[in-house]
């Protein structure tokens, strides 16, 4: 789907979900130096104009075998999906936030997907660099798109 040939009421819902997701992505970094994937759903009020930005989160689930074990993101991540199309009829559009590592350049960055109900797709990608002491400064690389498919979108 050509993103240029979108409506602009769809454009403004993919660009709050994202916006909101890299700005909550950045503040659970500054404030916490890490975050759990996470969602943002716009959801449509009857009888208002401007619909509500939710955040959706599930809990990290422990592995009783090996409590010390890194905690499984990509689960949390699929689970994640499970509960948007559960209550995907009642979004706008949705975006999904991660903490991933990009393997060509071995940085980290905040991965946020994008979709809007009628199948538009976009994908965010914004390089981060830790302070190299306690207190220091955060340096957030430019924002950089990339192609996405539907997922939750598709399951409606």
């Amino acid at each position: 789907m050509n993103l240029e040939s979108l409506d602009e009421g769809v454009k403004d819902a993919l660009n709050k979900v994202l916006g909101t997701a890299l700005g909550v992505a950045r503040e659970q970094l500054e404030e916490q130096g890490v975050f759990l994937p996470f969602a943002i759903a716009l959801e449509p009020k009857e009888g208002e104009d401007e619909p509500e930005l939710r955040l959706i989160a599930v809990p990290p689930t422990d592995d009783p075998e090996d409590p010390d074990a890194d905690i499984d993101t990509e689960a949390m991540a699929a689970e994640l999906v499970q509960v948007l199309n559960q209550q995907g009829t009642h979004f706008e559009a949705i975006a999904i936030a991660s903490d991933v590592l990009l393997q060509e350049n071995d940085r980290d960055a905040v991965h946020v997907v994008a979709e809007h109900r009628i199948g538009a797709a976009l994908a965010i990608v914004q390089p981060y660099t830790m302070p190299a002491e306690p207190g220091g400064e955060w340096i957030f690389d430019e924002p950089a798109a990339e192609s996405a498919e539907a997922i939750w979108a598709n399951a409606l």
